[in-house]
């Protein structure tokens, strides 16, 4: 991890509180999210968080997508947070008892790491979710963590994994404002995903968490290439077009 930024701004103590929330509803929403987006990916992430988790719902899959209605969803759902009310519940409390003992760590590494950068406005709400993939929602600085998982410590992984997106977004968009064009999504979803396994695999951060952040299985390859990146960088601006244009040079290869 470069030297030149991470120990040059005071602690900023100005940070959002993050809530967290059981809703059925958002679970709902959320499904019918990942089939509108499964065209972006040919159904990878309907397959992970849905289909896989759930093969009850393989009958209604139509090529990339499920055909279903919102009655039936609705049903499932509110069946299963039915079931495991008690479980949410206390799984709830736990994976927030976790984080608040963390949470004044993880601001610390991020004011470090973007020097004292304002974290942008939003709810910033971990909703609870039974589906296998957890989203998150820029525009409203929202996000959701599993309902049950085996090892309680890692939702905070999760947690700040989330929250790293959140301010690296908003500080590329102030930033680099062209990025804000859609057409450049695609790239800067891999950048991002890349940059917080950089960041929290990192010794400071183990250090904090004791657990290193999940990687999506195409960015293995490119890990090295962007931590040398990392190492070479003067500043995390630096890295970013460093990182992007390598993107855009393997486009052939990241898809």
């Amino acid at each position: 991890m470069g030297k030149q930024y991470l120990f040059a701004c005071p602690y900023f103590f100005m940070y959002p509180r993050l809530r967290f929330k059981i809703d059925y509803k958002q679970d709902i929403k959320t499904f019918f999210i990942f089939i509108s987006e499964a065209s972006f990916d040919n159904g990878r992430n309907l397959e992970w968080a849905i289909i896989k988790k759930y093969p009850y719902f393989k009958k209604y899959k139509n090529g990339n997508i499920l055909e279903v209605s919102k009655d039936i969803v609705e049903k499932f759902v509110k069946s299963i947070y039915f079931k495991n009310q008690s479980l949410v519940e206390k799984n709830f409390l736990i994976y927030e008892k976790n984080w608040r003992r963390m949470e004044k760590d993880f601001y610390f590494l991020v004011d470090k790491l973007f020097c004292q950068y304002p974290w942008p406005k939003g709810k910033y709400i971990a909703y609870s979710t039974i589906w296998g993939l957890y989203p998150r929602f820029l525009e409203n600085k929202t996000f959701q963590i599993p309902y049950k998982y085996k090892k309680k410590r890692y939702i905070s992984v999760i947690i700040a994994h989330e929250m790293l997106h959140f301010i690296f977004y908003d500080y590329l968009y102030k930033k680099f404002p062209k990025f804000q064009n859609h057409k450049y999504d695609f790239y800067l979803w891999h950048l991002s995903e890349i940059f917080n396994v950089i960041i929290q695999n990192s010794p400071e951060w183990l250090k904090v968490f004791q657990q290193k952040t999940m990687i999506y299985p195409e960015h293995k390859k490119y890990l090295p290439k962007f931590e040398k990146f990392w190492q070479e960088s003067k500043n995390i601006d630096d890295w970013i077009i460093k990182g992007y244009q390598y993107l855009e040079n393997e486009k052939n290869l990241i898809r």
